[in-house]
């Protein structure tokens, strides 16, 4: 048996390699993507498979660890294997999708380089659950590489993977083995040049001494080629606006389904980390019109003083009446329409009876009418009963009719990447949003999203790189890459990509202007708009 790699040519491992790389955990990693969305527009990139990628880390860690760069760390064969091997399985417990899912698990508590062990092992966690499982995982076959190795070798492994081996930086640090397959791989099925000879060479020179990892001089000019290669590849995977909306999409639905399940309005479904890409889509495509609630922003500036002293009136007749009549003072943004009224107003009426309870996270709710509000902090909100539809969304990003991207937009400051992350937040900010652009009645039935890419050392990454032949780094990299990027998208399905027309295209500019308004006084700093294609226009032939 050989492997027959596209950037490689013919590859050969020890026996041990191929019933690793033939175990279930390893072969499933042939349905699941390199990149984090299946891409629409940068096709190249669009079906390149772990597997793949694995093999080739697995192929440059032999190579490396051969080297006569690496004779001084005097490791045995075995040694030398389970290196290989750890190598192969870096992104065994990686789930669908590689980052858009991983994003969404760590917010649930399992992170796959530090769950490594846990998949490794006998039974390991079948879902974000924790829960340990004998489940088959792909294709009715159970796990079975805990038949293939050992609980030392296990051990050691998951050591190497997670970053706490001395052999860990080799495959996890800021230029490792790991990388240098990823940006190549990922530049050579896109169509970029670079010296095909570039993975080799550098592979054959790095080494591990004092606990870093150091470079033959003769690298240099490889690893700078490595630097420039690794910044186009990421400034067409983040800036891609068909890139950025089919992440949102699926971030979405996923979000989604996780609040199904937290609510017990799906408890029949769950994602497990094993799934592949495909399972994922199916998952996510069985949940149909799942009753959910999101908050319209009204005010914004409600008193809390003013609040608190009306929740401490013991007379109900009296709370209620007093802010009833506050309320009904204030200007709300955007005009709402009350049920079973004609006509729209700037100012909200209540009936006398109307319901109203505090509780213990000081959140008012008022009931009228069929409609519910709360008072949270100082925003008013209206909560609007929707139905969370994963179906609908995942079968327009299956079938190409993306979300328009209207504007992506970039901030340094990225302490407010939580906000976007977090999908509690973010809806409120969607819904915020909204309010802003309804003021203009042209937009009075558009439904925006908003999805984060924290850009921390990824399309510019600044090195310093150890050479062999001085004790002082060479810093690789005028800068590195700080920023947050936020793509708005409408998802309105009349505006989706397969209508293939520019949506709103003669109140386009007075919308990006209002959504533009909102971020810059959102971020500390502002916020400023990244020209759309702006990177097949830079790197185009």
């Amino acid at each position: 048996m050989y492997i027959w790699d596209a950037l490689y040519g013919k590859i050969n491992f020890d026996s041990l390699i191929y019933r690793c790389m033939l175990s279930p955990e390893v072969q499933r990693l042939r349905e699941v993507r390199l990149c984090n969305i299946n891409s629409l527009c940068i096709t190249g990139s669009a079906n390149i498979n772990r597997f793949e990628h694995s093999v080739g880390t697995a192929y440059l860690a032999s190579i490396n660890i051969e080297s006569n760069a690496q004779r001084h760390l005097k490791l045995s064969k075995k040694d030398k294997e389970t290196f290989i091997v750890s190598a192969l399985l870096h992104d065994v417990a990686n789930g669908p999708f590689g980052h858009s899912y991983e994003y969404i698990m760590e917010k649930q508590g399992f992170v796959p380089e530090k769950g490594i062990g846990d998949v490794l092992l006998r039974g390991g966690n079948g879902s974000y659950k924790q829960s340990t499982t004998f489940e088959p995982i792909f294709f009715g076959r159970l796990k079975s590489l805990h038949n293939i190795l050992d609980v030392a070798r296990i051990s050691s492994i998951s050591k190497i993977i997670s970053g706490e081996h001395p052999l860990s930086p080799l495959i996890n640090s800021s230029i490792d083995l790991d990388n240098i397959d990823n940006v190549f791989r990922m530049a050579y099925h896109m169509g970029f040049q670079f010296t095909k000879e570039a993975p080799f060479i550098l592979a054959k020179s790095m080494f591990i001494t004092d606990g870093k990892v150091v470079f033959k001089r003769e690298a240099e000019p490889f690893l700078n080629e490595w630097f420039h290669v690794r910044k186009q590849v990421y400034e067409f995977l983040l800036l891609n606006p068909q890139e950025f909306a089919g992440k949102y999409m699926l971030t979405e639905a996923m979000d989604i389904l996780f609040e199904c399940i937290s609510e017990k309005k799906a408890e029949d479904k769950d994602i497990k980390w094993y799934y592949t890409d495909y399972e994922l889509m199916i998952a996510l495509n069985g949940l149909n019109e799942v009753p959910l609630e999101r908050k319209m922003l009204l005010f914004k500036g409600i008193d809390p003083q003013l609040i608190n002293s009306i929740s401490q009136i013991t007379l109900e007749t009296q709370r209620k009446a007093d802010l009833r009549d506050y309320l009904q003072s204030v200007e709300l943004m955007i005009p709402i329409k009350e049920k079973g009224k004609s006509g729209n107003s700037k100012h909200l009426q209540l009936n006398e009876n109307y319901q109203l309870s505090f509780d213990d996270a000081n959140i008012v709710k008022i009931s009228d009418r069929g409609m519910v509000f709360t008072i949270e902090g100082i925003n008013f909100y209206k909560v609007i009963s929707f139905h969370g539809n994963t179906s609908k969304i995942v079968s327009r990003l299956m079938t190409g009719d993306l979300y328009d991207c209207l504007l992506i937009i970039k901030t340094d400051d990225i302490n407010k990447y939580g906000d976007f992350l977090d999908y509690s937040k973010r809806v409120i900010i969607e819904a915020d949003i909204e309010a802003r652009i309804k003021i203009d009645g042209t937009f009075s039935h558009l439904r925006i999203g908003v999805h984060p890419i924290l850009d921390v050392k990824k399309t510019e990454r600044q090195l310093s790189v150890f050479f062999n032949d001085s004790d002082t780094p060479v810093v690789v990299g005028k800068n590195a890459s700080r920023c947050l990027l936020i793509g708005v998208f409408l998802k309105n399905e009349p505006y989706g990509l397969s209508h293939g027309k520019v949506a709103l295209a003669k109140h386009r500019q007075r919308l990006r202007e209002v959504i533009l308004s909102y971020f810059a006084s959102y971020f500390v700093n502002g916020a400023i708009e990244v020209p759309l294609y702006e990177e097949a226009i830079k790197y185009g032939k």
